[in-house]
């Protein structure tokens, strides 16, 4: 599953606003796969989730660097009319975008606001889970009582 399908269905509103940024900018001039990557801030495997989801929207307008070795770097340009691009942005800017996904507050945040609770985190813990109970402290009830531990009284013989 990509994209945490399960946490936000359909698009998300930075994926649409980047998926506008992207076909506007190739309304005015072709890009590279690289260029993609470094206008919109993505890897090599979201530009190409974002290219398969334009789909026959875009096509591959020449390849640059081709070798006998390698195909080169593909170009890549609108195949649809200015005016379809537009009817596509006005599109994208119509669809209902996916609700936020409420942020989880777990224990820690939790006890991170309380300011009853004092939590110390050595940098060298930083990779370790820190569980917070939430249970007021209390004796062990499997632990001996203290009248055990205590000083023998001096034995005193006839």
């Amino acid at each position: 599953m990509t994209r945490a399908s399960y946490v936000t269905p359909g698009q998300t509103a930075a994926r649409l606003e980047r998926m506008r940024i992207l076909v506007s900018t190739l309304m005015v001039r072709q890009l590279r796969r690289d260029e993609i990557g470094d206008m919109l801030e993505l890897s090599p495997s979201g530009v190409r989730k974002y290219l398969a989801e334009l789909g026959g929207r875009v096509t591959i307008a020449r390849l640059e660097d081709e070798t006998p070795l390698s195909r080169g770097t593909p170009v890549y340009c609108l195949a649809i009319s200015i005016e379809q691009a537009q009817a596509y942005l006005l599109q994208l800017g119509g669809m209902p975008r996916a609700r936020a996904a409420k942020g989880q507050r777990t224990a820690m945040t939790l006890a991170a606001n309380d300011p009853s609770r004092h939590i110390h985190i050595m940098a060298d813990d930083a990779h370790y889970a820190v569980r917070l109970h939430t249970a007021p402290a209390a004796r062990d009830p499997l632990a001996l009582p203290a009248e055990f531990f205590a000083a023998r009284r001096a034995e005193v013989r006839p």
